[in-house]
């Protein structure tokens, strides 16, 4: 394990919040550690040479970062927290007395505020119309579906989870990054649906 410098042992000391002077001993004490251990080579080369069987490992210091002092900003934000919370805090309905009829509880349905989504699905489907024009296909539905399909089978899936706020910049973005590829496929499949059309 590497030994701690006296830079280190300062920034612990300021992190645990003891005072500069303490740190100050305590460097000096590490820096004439270091000194007897650099002299203390040979010793440590005899022990170790010897048959002897190792001696047990020095104990390690842990440090307490949690200090009994109030921190003063802690305590400005707690308190700035307690105030929001009061002018927050608006009066509680009253319940309903049990005389009074109530509804039966329905279950509320919770619309989850994100979607999955396959990339490569949504910039075809808003591309393909595009593409069809360029090249004269027949833009029937089935013509659209055939040349969507042909395209995204040529192309690796690509699916995210995105929050619905986020969904259409992620689509914009993967839509400039996947560009060429979208273009080689969708042209390679009007190419064929216009060849090849189903009706």
């Amino acid at each position: 394990m590497a030994r701690k410098s006296s830079k280190t042992a300062h920034v612990m000391n300021l992190l645990a919040g003891e005072e500069a002077e303490s740190s100050k001993e305590e460097a000096a004490r590490e820096n004439l550690a270091a000194r007897q251990t650099s002299d203390s080579t040979e010793i440590i080369r005899e022990l170790t040479d010897s048959n002897q069987p190792p001696s047990p490992p020095t104990p390690i210091s842990i440090i307490d970062m949690s200090s009994s002092a109030p921190d003063p900003v802690a305590e400005l934000i707690r308190e700035q927290l307690e105030e929001a919370e009061g002018v927050e805090d608006a009066p509680e309905p009253e319940t309903p007395s049990l005389d009074q009829e109530t509804e039966p509880d329905t279950p509320e349905i919770s619309i989850p505020s994100f979607q999955y989504l396959n990339v490569m699905e949504h910039i075809v489907k808003n591309a393909v119309s595009e593409y069809m024009d360029k090249f004269d296909v027949c833009n029937c539905d089935r013509c659209t579906a055939d040349v969507t399909a042909l395209a995204l089978s040529h192309m690796p899936p690509k699916y995210i989870v995105a929050e619905n706020s986020t969904a259409s910049p992620l689509l914009n973005f993967y839509s400039t990054r996947y560009s060429q590829q979208i273009v080689v496929e969708l042209t390679k499949a009007c190419s064929a649906v216009k060849e090849n059309p189903h009706h």
